[in-house]
């Protein structure tokens, strides 16, 4: 028995309310629909329709968290290709997805580093 998952579109600019996506406010607005529809067993298509500017920490809020909760093969399943996206979008977000990957691959090892870059030692931290 093969059960299929329900396809969700998912419209950035109607969840953050205009085009203009930067906050990681706005971000986590969106994660959470993303979340949601994940547990759910839906599978998403994210629209970038009217989304006129979007910075990498609106998209780390919303995407690249993602990483952090679902495996990269659950996220490659149920994340289809995004509609409605300009090339400005898609650069934007390869470079938050790759990101994400790289840093919950060994979480802790870059949390020292970014804290030895900040001049932290362990004890200030933990």
């Amino acid at each position: 028995m093969v059960i299929e998952m329900a396809d969700v579109t998912i419209r950035i600019s109607e969840i953050v309310g205009s085009g203009v996506c930067v906050t990681s406010e706005d971000g986590q607005r969106v994660y959470l629909a993303l979340y949601d529809a994940f547990n759910a067993g839906k599978r998403v298509k994210l629209s970038f329709s009217g989304v006129t500017r979007m910075t990498t920490a609106f998209l780390n809020a919303a995407v690249g968290q993602l990483y952090g909760e679902f495996s990269e093969a659950d996220i490659r399943s149920k994340m289809l290709p995004p509609l409605d996206a300009e090339s400005w979008h898609l650069v934007r977000l390869k470079l938050v997805i790759d990101r994400a990957k790289q840093y919950f691959s060994n979480k802790e090892k870059y949390n020292k580093l970014l804290h030895a870059g900040m001049g932290l030692v362990e004890d200030d931290y933990s």
